[in-house]
Parts: C-alpha cells; sequence; structure tokens
C-alpha cells in the first residue's frame, strides 16, 4: 500500500497543494466523478452506469494510500496502531460502504458470553453487572479460536441452565476469573472521605480479571496472554461486605450477532473535499472567508501590504457550505466532493490493531464474494 507524506507548510507548497485539490484534480477526475455542493442542494449524486466492466483495468486503478497511524496510551505504555487514516480511491461507493460495514459487523472477536455468578452482594442487580462484563474489550486472537461449535449452556429437559459450570472447551473458549471483598482498612487517614482511601477494593477495575489457561492455551498463548485490552476500566464499586466472584467464558463472535463482538470503536469514512476559489479574495473578505471553514483550510497570506486567502488544505472541511451564508463570497468559492476517493477512519477497541482489522474485512469481503460466485454457478449450472 502507497504511503503519502504530509504537505509542506511553506507557502509555494500550499499554492501547488490548492490546485491539486481543485483545478488540478479536474484533469484527473471527469464531472462523473464529482458532487457539487450548492447552497441548498447537493447535484450530481448518481452512480455510473457500467455498459461493460473491464475487471482488471478496474481493479489496476483501485489504490490504498496510509495517511495516520496514530499511537495511543493503553495501561500507561504506548500501543502503536488503535487508530488508522486511510485513502481508499478509485472504487465505487458500494465496495466502501461494504468494506465499512464489514469492519463494524463481521470481523470476528473474543468477547464474554456466559457468566457464571458465585457472589454479587454489590449494588449493581446480576443481569446489569453480566451486560457490563459482556462490553468489556478482550486482548485475545481470535484466529485462533473457532467458532462455538453448540449451544454454550444446553439447558436441561426442563429447560433451565445447568447449575454446574462447564469446563470449557481450549480450541473455543477463554476463562476469566474475577474475586474481589471490600474490607474496611486498618489505619484509613483521618477526616478522609475518600472511598479508596478508607476501604480495600472500594472500586474494582479490570485487572481484577484472572485469565485461567484451558488445556494446552498457557503454551500457545505464555508469551502474549489474553487479558482485558484496559486494566483501568471501571467494573462496579463496592463498599465493606460486598463481595464479587465470578467466571466468565468467552467465546468468538461478530458484530452482526451482538455488538459486544464488533472490533471498532468506529469506523466511517467521507468524501476527499475540492476547494477552489474562483477569485482573489483578499482583506476583511479573506479574513470573513478562513471563518468559514475548519481549521486549516483556508490560509492568510500577506502580498504586496494585502492580506490573500488562499487554499491550504481542503481535505480538513466538513462541508459545512457556512460561507454560502454570505451574497458577497458565495458566488467566488466552489465547492465539490470526489465520488470515488474515501477517506476512512478506523478505531479499534483494542483487540486487534486497525490495519489488522481492515485487512480481516478485506478476507471476509473476498469469502462473501466466492460464496456468491459458487452460489450463482450452482443456480446457472455453470462448471
Amino acid at each position: 500500500m502507497g504511503r503519502r507524506k504530509k504537505s509542506s507548510t511553506t507557502h509555494e507548497m500550499e499554492v501547488d497543494q490548492s490546485e491539486a485539490t481543485s483545478s488540478g484534480a479536474e484533469a484527473l477526475y471527469t464531472d462523473d466523478d464529482t458532487l457539487y455542493l450548492e447552497e441548498e442542494t447537493v447535484t450530481n449524486t448518481y452512480d455510473r452506469e457500467y455498459e461493460s466492466l473491464d475487471i482488471d483495468a478496474y481493479t489496476e486503478k483501485i489504490k490504498v494510500e496510509i495517511i495516520n497511524e496514530i499511537d495511543e496510551h493503553v495501561n500507561n505504555k504506548p500501543v502503536k496502531g488503535l487508530n488508522l487514516e486511510f485513502d481508499l480511491i478509485h472504487v465505487d461507493a458500494p465496495i466502501a460502504n461494504a468494506l465499512r460495514r464489514i469492519l463494524i459487523a463481521e470481523v470476528p472477536t473474543m468477547a464474554i458470553e456466559k457468566v457464571y455468578l458465585y457472589q454479587n452482594t454489590t449494588c449493581l442487580q446480576d443481569e446489569v453487572l453480566c451486560h457490563r462484563l459482556g462490553l468489556l474489550p478482550i486482548y485475545a486472537d481470535p484466529n485462533k479460536f473457532k467458532f462455538p461449535s453448540k449451544p454454550f449452556v444446553p439447558a436441561n429437559e426442563e429447560g433451565v441452565d445447568p447449575d454446574e459450570e462447564p469446563a470449557g472447551n481450549p480450541e473455543e473458549n477463554l476463562i476469566f476469573k474475577v474475586q474481589v471483598k471490600c474490607t474496611k482498612k486498618k489505619n484509613p487517614p483521618e477526616n478522609s472521605t475518600d472511598p479508596t482511601a478508607l476501604y480495600e477494593n472500594a472500586v474494582v477495575y479490570t485487572d481484577a480479571f484472572e485469565w485461567i489457561p484451558l488445556g494446552d492455551q498457557i503454551n500457545e498463548f505464555g508469551r502474549d496472554p489474553p487479558r482485558m485490552v484496559h486494566k483501568d476500566i471501571i467494573v462496579v464499586k463496592m463498599r465493606p461486605g460486598h463481595e464479587l466472584e465470578a467466571s466468565c467464558h468467552c467465546v468468538k463472535g461478530i458484530g452482526r450477532d451482538h455488538a459486544k463482538f464488533s472490533p471498532v470503536a468506529t469506523a466511517s469514512y467521507r468524501l476527499l473535499p475540492m476547494i477552489k476559489l474562483k477569485k482573489n479574495i483578499t482583506g476583511e473578505q479573506a479574513e470573513r472567508l478562513q471563518k468559514c471553514f475548519s481549521d486549516g483550510v483556508i490560509a492568510l497570506y500577506e502580498e504586496k501590504g494585502t492580506v490573500v486567502a488562499k487554499v491550504a488544505d481542503a481535505r480538513k472541511d466538513t462541508c459545512s457550505r457556512n460561507v454560502f451564508r454570505f451574497d458577497d463570497l458565495k458566488d467566488l468559492v466552489e465547492m465539490k466532493r470526489k465520488k470515488d476517493h474515501f477517506i476512512f477512519s478506523v478505531e479499534s477497541t483494542g483487540a486487534m490493531k486497525s490495519h489488522e482489522l481492515v485487512v480481516e474485512a478485506c478476507h471476509v469481503m473476498q469469502k462473501k464474494i466466492e460464496t456468491l460466485k459458487e452460489a450463482l454457478k450452482a443456480k446457472l449450472g455453470v462448471h
């Protein structure tokens, strides 16, 4: 995948960038590839039509450019690759949207499916606590596990769940246990009202969960053991006498079945903005024009003692169209968006890195296409 460098901040390079995102782009993109943003309407929104499609020629044009891969701090340690911004270029909207939907709903992860509560005297009801536990992000490679092969907890003849906790399947399950009791501290600070200073385990965090290896899991995952993504998520607050003891069984699943399996916090895209100034805008008009757009879109320069507006980075624009509020400015600016240039933003929950999620989403899409292809062949009797 290509990697695009950030533009220079010099005046010369910014002017070049302005031309590349406006007049220069017009030479590369036809009118069919462009949305036009007007005062109250958006025109040319229809999809292009293909009388015939050369798959090889279509796929050769597709480009992916990594723009940003931002580090985040998890448990006070820098973790690379949780936030990803990339450009998907020269594809139609249905393909981009399919990738987004697969990222949200069909890339598998591990999540808590069944909670066996042995003790819960906290202020949270059992069902509320279990629901909260199910949403905790789990750090584990889902590719090393199988989807559940049967109902997780088979019911008895009366339809009631069994009282005994199942042993768990090493190929399908992860087990985490938590056992915490809140007590008074022996020598608390005088006049303190802080519960954490007065009581032991006043707040239960996700670092209280202990992974219980099954079968040969200790050898397979020992160097990078499964764990909660974040150690500092508050699970429940307790007071003296409160106790929590539970065994949590995790399974592999997808977000289409339940949101807890979704591997992304956000996965979205927008079309690349294109902004063209039809004439030089100076003085007070230039300053007003700058305030009509997002920060960094319009830059002001001084030329021969006069303030002049230039397009610095159209990519940062949110296309609010505030400029159309001013009668003296609205006819001086042309706003467009490229139909086949998608700016993707993917934020992982932490189970996998964002770029890994995009690759997995592509694999899922490929399998879907192959399944559809085989189904059509069978339906049409083609071998």
